[in-house]
């Protein structure tokens, strides 16, 4: 079996003057919020093998808050796809994960996340800033992956 960790970024702040969305910072609660969100993975023995991160500002900085937590280096790929994209680009990201992968952590932005997680567990899931949905997913190969293919395993949300 397979976990897939799909998270939305943490609390974000307001856009400043001449700011565009995609540099947007997390608050210092963000900060906070993620590094507890790492806390509760190192906790729960979910570890990412990979993390596919959004390439904004406010991903990266929730994924560094949240990395701090946890004592092993893990691999990241930065992907502006996850900004920009739909729930089919990011079905196609996660296509192209190695099989030999079996937790997957993939950070990205609302609405777009709960779409996603929405689709793959066949049940509604939405998700406050710094949430974890942990999914299940049975396939050997991350190529199977499909709507309906994973089970909703733990909402972590403070």
């Amino acid at each position: 079996m397979k976990n897939l960790l799909l998270m939305r970024h943490a609390t974000a702040a307001e856009k400043t003057f001449g700011q565009t969305d995609f540099d947007r910072e997390i608050t210092l609660f963000g900060q906070r919020k993620a590094g507890e969100a790492g806390l509760w993975l190192k906790s729960q023995s979910l570890v990412p093998e990979l993390v596919l991160c959004s390439s904004a500002v406010r991903t990266r900085m929730t994924l560094e808050s949240l990395l701090e937590q946890i004592p092993q280096r893990v691999p990241v790929q930065l992907e502006r796809t996850i900004y920009y994209g739909a729930e089919a680009e990011l079905l196609e990201l996660l296509h192209g994960v190695e099989d030999s992968v079996d937790t997957v952590l993939l950070l990205g932005h609302n609405p777009t996340i709960s779409f996603f997680a929405s689709a793959l567990a066949h049940e509604e899931v939405a998700f406050n800033p710094a949430t974890i949905a942990h999914l299940h997913f049975t396939g050997y190969s991350w190529e199977n992956l499909r709507a309906g293919t994973c089970k909703l395993h733990y909402l972590y949300q403070e």
